[in-house]
């Protein structure tokens, strides 16, 4: 979709990146940092000021006490930490429970490590885990990992903290390792707190929580994410970090940690700025024929397009792109097998002056 909108000169609020700069501080950081000598090989698990900084901010906001030496582990973005789990964890024909929709890399890091993806759509309207289907797959399969997305993405939900604990009472008695997804836990909106794997120790000792910091620093392509989980979990991810990726781009680790240490109030303000953008994108198109779902966390807001045609939502994506010039992406790309609920998401980490744009166009489609 992001190539179709290059080429037709469409406003992009299908892939998920902002179209604005990460704060100046943040940047001038990076300048320091290069020009101090910050030029080679960070440590393997990563900066130790920033893991430092990272186990700090974590007892700030979920009381977790994560050991910056053996529990925390810097990786070239959150799908290269993802990758690098289930490469860890999964050989030929181990299974892995996915719920759909997923983010579209989690089903190939399965297959291309030989494990077998065993799909559960979440329940519509409201994409809720599906507990009953859940629990019969762990009975009747043997299922070695699974991944939770938690705020969600393309769904904008969040899992309450009952969600959680059912999902450990549920677990416990199967030898099932969790990869939770918490790369938008910094975007949970409406006076609601981000419910945390973190904030349950039990679920900890078979889990590993994954975050990123592209997603909360306005700056995806500087690619840095981290992992949580307890020492025997991270030995086994750091051995093949080791010889993938081996270490993360030095001067942003080292920017980072600076604006983690200084800038704590950015942080505690980044739900009210996208809830602000989410507010704005859903009040320009209140009289728009697109039915908005509730967006409780993310950067992406989802609609029904009923009212407008009965076109699949790929097809109707495309249209969108070459007649209105507004890329978003087809729900449908979530799933494997292409379930089509007629649903397209938008990604409204975009200028106010972008979103104003894209929603007058959006505004003539009948």
């Amino acid at each position: 979709m992001s190539l179709l909108a290059n080429e037709f000169h469409a406003i992009n609020l299908a892939q998920g990146f902002p179209d604005f700069n990460p704060p100046d501080e943040l940047l001038d950081y990076l300048s320091e940092g290069v020009q101090l000598g910050m030029n080679q090989y960070a440590p393997m698990p990563g900066y130790v000021p920033l893991r430092h900084e990272l186990s700090k901010r974590l007892k700030r906001d979920y009381g977790f006490q994560a050991n910056p030496d053996s529990e925390i582990t810097v990786t070239a973005g959150a799908t290269q930490a993802i990758y690098t789990i289930i490469s860890a964890f999964v050989g030929v024909g181990d299974k892995v429970l996915l719920f759909e929709p997923a983010y579209d890399s989690y089903g190939p890091a399965v297959i291309v490590n030989g494990g077998i993806p065993v799909y559960l759509k979440l329940s519509l309207p409201h994409f809720e885990i599906p507990w009953t289907d859940l629990e019969r797959t762990l009975k009747e399969q043997q299922i070695k990992l699974m991944i939770v997305n938690n705020p969600h993405n393309p769904a904008g939900t969040t899992l309450t903290k009952d969600d959680l604990e059912r999902m450990d009472k549920l677990t416990k008695a199967y030898d099932c390792l969790i990869i939770w997804d918490e790369v938008y836990d910094m975007l949970v909106f409406d006076g609601a707190k981000h419910n945390s794997a973190l904030e349950i120790a039990s679920l900890m000792e078979h889990s590993v929580v994954v975050y990123s910091l592209g997603k909360t620093l306005h700056n995806t392509g500087w690619k840095v994410g981290y992992t949580v989980a307890k020492e025997s979990i991270s030995k086994e991810i750091r051995k093949l970090h080791q010889f993938t990726v081996f270490s993360v781009n030095t001067p942003a680790q080292y920017a980072i940690a600076r604006f983690l240490e200084n800038h704590e109030s950015f942080f505690n303000t980044l739900h009210t700025f996208y809830e602000a953008k989410r507010d704005l994108f859903i009040q320009l198109l209140k009289t728009s024929l697109f039915d908005f779902l509730p967006c409780q966390g993310s950067y992406f807001a989802l609609a029904k397009y009923h009212k407008i045609s009965e076109l699949s939502d790929m097809e109707m994506a495309h249209q969108m792109v070459k007649d209105y010039g507004v890329a978003v992406i087809p729900i449908s790309a979530f799933y494997h097998d292409g379930f089509d609920p007629k649903i397209l998401r938008f990604c409204f980490a975009k200028k106010d002056e972008t979103l104003i744009q894209a929603a007058n166009k959006l505004l003539i489609i009948k």
